[in-house]
């Protein structure tokens, strides 16, 4: 009898763990008006710069994509700038190492871009080079590579004082059943 109240309150004690770190994720459906021009786009997105990927990472179903700003239009002044975004039927296939002129959209207070702008591979993008003309060069000298890292342990505390309480009741149990 005692075991099972053990083992009743261990898996109650993982599901409550298991529900109080699964979060929901917002989605959003991925549809496109119309491709705006190149002056439009310019003017309603939150940084336009040209760079190169030195680094993707991807968790769950977040990516962080690192690049190395080359050239600059509008909103942004670092050497480096990560975008953030969630992989979907929206995102962009982006490559590591790969240059590219990009939009991007601040969505809840991080960089992101989507196939809705006009990001695209910068070998292609021709068109809206001749458009905006000469950038600048980024001014702000950063390494942002840090950031892309992710903690060696997530939700620790939630999980460690769960943990410790489960240590706690089973030495609790052991010695009230005289064990």
């Amino acid at each position: 009898m005692k075991y099972f109240k053990l083992i009743s309150f261990l898996i109650l004690a993982f599901l409550l763990g298991a529900v109080l770190t699964t979060f929901p994720t917002v989605s959003h459906a991925c549809k496109c008006v119309e491709l705006q021009s190149v002056e439009k786009e310019l003017e309603s997105s939150e940084a336009v710069f040209s760079g190169k990927i030195i680094d993707i990472t991807t968790e769950k179903n977040n990516r962080k994509i690192l690049f190395e700003v080359e050239e600059t239009w509008k909103g942004v002044s670092q050497t480096e700038i990560i975008l953030k975004d969630e992989w979907s039927s929206c995102s962009l296939n982006f490559s590591k190492g790969e240059s590219y002129l990009v939009y991007a959209d601040d969505f809840q207070g991080e960089m992101t871009s989507d196939i809705c702008n006009r990001t695209k591979a910068l070998s292609g993008a021709g068109e809206d080079l001749a458009t905006l003309g000469k950038g600048t060069t980024p001014t702000e000298e950063v390494d942002l590579k840090n950031q892309l890292r992710n903690p060696v342990v997530r939700y620790i505390y939630i999980w460690l004082p769960l943990v410790s309480l489960l240590i706690v009741a089973a030495v609790f149990i052991r010695k009230r059943s005289g064990y």
